[in-house]
């Protein structure tokens, strides 16, 4: 089975570690940030730039990505990102990381449309957890997704490149990976089957031979 989403990479062990878990691998294909090409894009059905990405280096493929997006394919943005590519202005705010000890049934997002594929069925501390700074504009007409308690923009997308664009200040894809919050298995897999049509299943862990564990145990 041909891999159906591409994982932008930059060198950083949590994308590595999410895209190598037996129950991602058959699915994302992690793709080098330097090294994208059309040729290694163009039957993907979605890309993901995670969080703590080289936007600088995404910059320079912008054409790719908007060429992608106009094929009616899906690209997610997470994290921060950057006007030199994105048609939108994201700005560094204050992140609540405390909320979870205080009321963790209640992260600091006020609005989330559970239509939205991504979130129907999840509980609100599986839709947010902590944020990474928010938009403060997006392109016109596009769907506002998720919301905080100010009114400032956490998720979106907009369907005006001719494949959707969806862009959030959340971080799943790394939080995930480095297993700091053991449930975002809700939100990654809710992600992956809108991308591509498949649910992953099973169990997210580690193979310890694909990183040398078993050698250093014994």
């Amino acid at each position: 089975m041909s891999k159906k989403i591409g994982l932008v990479f930059n060198g950083g062990w949590a994308i590595y570690a999410l895209s190598n878990a037996p129950k991602y691998k058959d699915i994302y294909d992690l793709l080098y940030v330097h090294d994208l090409t059309w040729e290694k894009i163009e039957n993907l059905d979605a890309i993901v730039i995670p969080f703590l990405s080289n936007h600088t280096a995404i910059a320079k493929k912008k054409d790719l990505i908007y060429r992608f997006l106009r094929a009616g394919k899906k690209v997610v943005v997470e994290g921060d990102s950057t006007e030199e590519w994105l048609d939108a202005t994201w700005i560094d705010t204050l992140s609540n990381n405390y909320w979870w000890v205080a009321n963790p049934d209640n992260p600091p997002i006020s609005k989330t449309d559970y239509e939205h594929p991504v979130y129907k069925g999840l509980k609100p501390r599986h839709a947010c957890w902590h944020t990474h700074g928010a938009y403060s504009r997006v392109p016109e007409g596009a769907e506002i997704v998720q919301t905080t308690d100010d009114g400032e923009i956490i998720t979106w997308q907009t369907n005006k490149y001719g494949g959707i664009l969806f862009a959030t200040t959340l971080d799943p894809y790394i939080e995930h990976g480095i297993r700091q919050i053991t449930h975002l298995d809700n939100y990654v897999d809710k992600m992956t089957e809108w991308l591509c049509g498949i649910k992953p299943e099973g169990e997210f862990e580690f193979i310890d031979s694909d990183y040398g564990v078993n050698l250093v145990s014994a």
